[in-house]
């Protein structure tokens, strides 16, 4: 569970956050509870951490305190505190699970799944443990074999405070932050809740440096403002605000295994609302309010567009969706009109909180989510579809996630680089912007591993190899390079094309050329060559070259086969091979062998046509002397056995002056 700055822009979403249990007590951390119910989670901390001189935690004491932590971002505390709760030898299922969700958020996924096992075993009843285990060890993969992304912190930007939401704008971009501008900010200016300013919309140059931008005061309100989209063919800026609404419901927890109780909701709330304003002339038009807008019933906002400006996505607690906020889309109709919202389906919400979508140059959605499986919290996901018609939802895994909150991804290439926010560690404030560029590594590790058939026909390593790997890109050549225990291993270039090309006396020659291009940070390219012996007269099935019943042109499908007979004739420059051709058993004994023979003839014109010098191949129709099953003449077969007698052989009938050959290209 992981909470920062930037979930205020969702906390009024979900209405009042579940605290801890606030009955009246008939001592003085009454006082930090009052605190806790209004917000004022870093007031409520210090009464707390004061009550505690003198007075021992009670449970109840202790999931308030770190309720507390965890509104301010501070998972470590918050961590401590339940711990001292899961290690009771009576702890309660809901504070284990708890726990599991705080080690999980801080890294520490061995001892997550040991707790979400202990959970498991407590409440076998609930089917997602297995789910938060599975997650906690694809996360672990993911941090050893990171996908190719360098991710730098745009230190220059960013605050001590909270920093996020960074879109393009012109020549330059829009953010959120709830930085401090000067040193006499009022108490209304304060937020109680972080102790920090509300969040406001800035403007920053291409920049992106501290001296370089400035508040959007026609945008800003009392309270928090941002994140936003603009829409450049409009020249329009769809964006955040929230709303103080007067409250009198009460929120039920409906989860009996939710970890902390839900409390009567205070007087007051702030809800989310997305409103718009034109860019016109170098001014901003006065913000609009989204027509489905609704502040005394529910939240709206993150807003983002479609690239035609036509479909508005956002987020919402609004009734009937699947978890605690949804994805939610309206369409404009040729009125200029926004019709009635339509969640955006299963696909990709969850019963979690789904928050901060973003639409790319392709139409693919980017968003985070702390309902899927992820590494510790809110991770980034992509979806390909449209409105309410997604495939599942991709993870974009480290280092693009992790442990942290990650959200409000933008990418400036498609697919390659862009921004992101995080309040992972090691950054300058609590929610900070980074910049993400995809970066494979220039070399990776070629291992060729050679191998040949023994007298069972099993494949085993070979030895003695001499193999020649030629860089076609730069063309240069590595010649003379052995091969020890059947494998051989050596650095080569990132997206440059390489031949290789293994050698062995008595075998024939096998080459093979590839196209590397770096997938893992750790990458390494397996190339398999099998050696066949040399053995005069020996028939090899090309297993792909099938003809039409009672035809003799070369189809489509055969000419990948014959393709790699003329790779081993240009391989082993000094063999001469022949070229059979066998029929099934229809027809008569006479017909068949003529049209094995035509069949044949058809395969060495095209082998011919590659280069090959004709006096080095031959040609020659079986009929159906050779079959390969029963289907001799009147049994009747289906057209598939038929077809399998429908066959062309490859086999070594003499060699030029003597020369020798080596490797098999596979068949």
């Amino acid at each position: 569970m992981k909470t920062s700055i930037h979930i205020l822009t969702v906390v009024v979403l979900l209405g009042i956050l579940p605290f801890g249990n606030i009955n009246a007590q008939k001592t003085d951390n009454i006082t930090a509870q009052q605190m806790m119910s209004n917000y004022d989670f870093v007031k409520a901390i210090a009464m707390y951490n004061e009550y505690f001189i003198l007075h021992s935690p009670s449970n109840d004491d202790i999931r308030n305190i770190a309720s507390c932590y965890l509104m301010i971002n501070d998972t470590k505390q918050a961590k401590e505190w339940v711990a001292r709760l899961a290690n009771q030898e009576n702890a309660l299922p809901k504070d284990v699970l708890m726990y599991a969700k705080l080690l999980k958020t801080d890294a520490q996924y061995d001892e997550a799944i040991i707790q979400f096992n202990r959970y498991k075993t407590m409440t076998p009843s609930d089917e997602n443990a297995d789910k938060w285990i599975e997650s906690c060890n694809k996360a672990k993969y993911w941090i050893q074999f990171p996908e190719l992304f360098d991710i730098t912190n745009v230190e220059s930007l960013n605050s001590p405070n909270s920093d996020f939401g960074l879109i393009p704008f012109n020549n330059g971009f829009i953010f959120t932050s709830d930085r401090k501008q000067n040193s006499l900010i009022s108490k209304e200016d304060i937020h109680g809740w972080t102790g920090n300013p509300y969040l406001k919309l800035y403007l920053v140059k291409e920049s992106l440096k501290m001296n370089d931008f400035s508040t959007i005061d026609p945008l800003n309100d009392q309270y928090h403002n941002g994140p936003g989209v603009f829409n450049v063919k409009n020249s329009e800026f769809f964006f955040t605000r929230t709303k103080m609404v007067r409250v009198t419901k009460k929120n039920k927890n409906i989860d009996p295994t939710s970890w902390i109780v839900n409390i009567e909701n205070p007087d007051y709330e702030n809800r989310l609302e997305i409103y718009s304003s034109e860019f016109k002339n170098d001014k901003w038009t006065k913000p609009a309010p989204f027509q489905y807008n609704n502040p005394a019933e529910f939240s709206i906002g993150h807003p983002t567009l479609s690239q035609d400006g036509k479909t508005l996505y956002f987020v919402s607690d609004m009734p009937g969706g699947y978890g605690q906020t949804d994805i939610y889309y309206s369409t404009l109709n040729s009125n200029g009109l926004w019709e009635k919202p339509i969640n955006a389906g299963n696909k990709i919400n969850t019963s979690g909180k789904e928050m901060f979508p973003y639409i790319d140059n392709n139409g693919d959605l980017y968003f985070s989510s702390d309902g899927l499986q992820g590494m510790g919290g809110l991770d980034i996901f992509k979806s390909v579809g449209s409105k309410d018609k997604w495939l599942n939802p991709v993870n974009l895994k480290s280092p693009l996630n992790s442990p942290k909150d990650d959200f409000s991804i933008i990418y400036t290439e498609t697919g390659k680089s862009g921004y992101l926010s995080s309040n992972r560690e090691g950054g300058k404030g609590n929610d900070d912007i980074y910049k993400f560029d995809f970066n494979p590594p220039s070399e990776l590790i070629i291992a060729v591993i050679t191998k040949t058939y023994d007298e069972n026909k099993n494949l085993i390593p070979i030895d003695n190899v001499t193999l020649k790997i030629t860089n076609n890109t730069e063309d240069k050549s590595f010649d003379n390079l052995k091969v020890v225990n059947g494998e051989f291993f050596t650095k080569i270039k990132s997206k440059d094309s390489y031949t290789i090309v293994g050698s062995k006396e008595g075998y024939l020659t096998n080459s093979k050329t590839i196209q590397t291009e770096s997938v893992k940070l750790q990458d390494t390219v397996y190339v398999e060559m099998i050696f066949d012996k040399i053995e005069m007269d020996k028939p090899i099935v090309l297993k792909n070259i099938y003809y039409d019943f009672d035809k003799s042109f070369i189809r489509p499908d055969a000419m990948t086969d014959l393709n790699k007979v003329v790779q081993i004739m240009n391989d082993n420059p000094g063999i001469i091979v022949e070229l059979g051709s066998h029929t099934d058993a229809r027809g008569s004994d006479e017909y068949n062998v003529a049209l094995s023979q035509r069949r044949a003839d058809a395969a060495v014109k095209y082998i011919i046509s590659k280069g090959i010098d004709k006096k080095r191949i031959t040609a020659k129709g079986y009929g159906e002397t050779q079959h390969l099953n029963e289907c001799s003449n009147g049994v009747e077969c289906s057209e598939e056995a038929h077809q399998l007698n429908r066959r062309t052989e490859f086999k070594v009938t003499g060699s030029i002056n003597g020369k020798n050959a080596v490797i098999k290209s596979e068949l």
